[in-house]
């Protein structure tokens, strides 16, 4: 591998109080070499000499995973974090942190985050794959915008990679190893180009968008990329500094919107629609 020294790359983040950012961080020492440093922080040098290639870091914070703030510049954060749902499903599932209205868990209210749209889809599809490779046959699930943080106004590009959904599969060592390996690959391998659409609709697991995410499920013909999605629950909150918000805080030029009819009530769906015609945001059913 080539030498990245002096390159602003990807970086992990961690939280040394959470039992999957722990694991994950453990299944990267022991199964890709990093180096520990210190007691917060990894490094993995691209090119095999530790003095040379310092960009891809994992650093740790003793502090709740969604309040901790980038304080090493990189093109793109990778957050390693545990994720929790009443039914307790166990799943790998990866989001954009960020709040279409409140913030109810930290954060800024209707401030969204930088989103990467195509390194979402890289991720998702890394996880799927060693999902079946090694036999874990758990889901994996796109989800919707939500939580904290949103540091620098949202203009960091922050994803959440995520072991869900009790103890018992955050401390698993398998999903440990697939989480590991999906973020390290994402961090050294350059992205697949896909065009970017917002989404709205459905819930919280973005039903009609992870097919479109994993490459299951084509528009006109063509494999995309979903970046910022808004689910039902925070239609009713959303305005249109918000939707334009969703736009600008794209890294790939945004195509158009696409809409979960069925996942929207009548006077959602026409809210949706008058914002979108009315900025000229092409905008297609899902």
């Amino acid at each position: 591998m080539a030498c990245t020294k002096n390159k602003d790359l990807g970086t992990i983040l961690y939280s040394t109080t959470n039992d999957a950012s722990l694991n994950i961080v453990e299944n990267l020492q022991k199964n890709w070499a990093w180096k520990k440093k210190n007691e917060r922080l990894y490094t993995f040098s691209a090119c095999g000499k530790s003095e040379c290639c310092t960009g891809f870091q994992a650093a740790g914070f003793e502090k709740s995973i969604i309040e901790i703030e980038p304080d090493y510049k990189a093109e793109f954060y990778l957050y390693a974090s545990t994720h929790k749902s009443e039914k307790g499903t166990p799943a790998l599932t990866a989001h954009f942190p960020g709040n279409w209205g409140s913030a109810d868990f930290g954060g800024n209210p209707k401030t969204l985050n930088t989103a990467y749209a195509c390194k979402l889809k890289q991720i998702l599809k890394l996880l799927d794959i060693g999902n079946k490779e090694l036999g874990l046959n758990w889901e994996v699930n796109a989800e919707v915008d939500h939580h904290g943080p949103t540091p620098q106004d949202g203009n960091l590009p922050l994803i959440f990679v995520e072991i869900g959904s009790t103890q018992k599969e955050w401390v698993n060592p398998v999903a440990g190893k697939i989480v590991a390996s999906a973020m390290f690959k994402a961090l050294i391998r350059p992205v697949e180009k896909f065009e970017a659409y917002i989404a709205f609709g459905g819930g919280h697991y973005a039903p009609a968008f992870g097919d479109y995410i994993l490459g299951k499920k084509l528009l006109d013909g063509k494999e995309i990329a979903i970046s910022h999605i808004c689910p039902k629950y925070r239609v009713d909150e959303l305005d249109e500094s918000v939707i334009l918000q969703a736009v600008k805080k794209t890294i790939e030029p945004v195509e158009g919107a696409l809409i979960d009819w069925k996942g929207l009530s009548q006077e959602q769906r026409e809210k949706i629609v008058s914002i979108l015609d009315k900025e000229k945001i092409k905008w297609v059913r899902a």
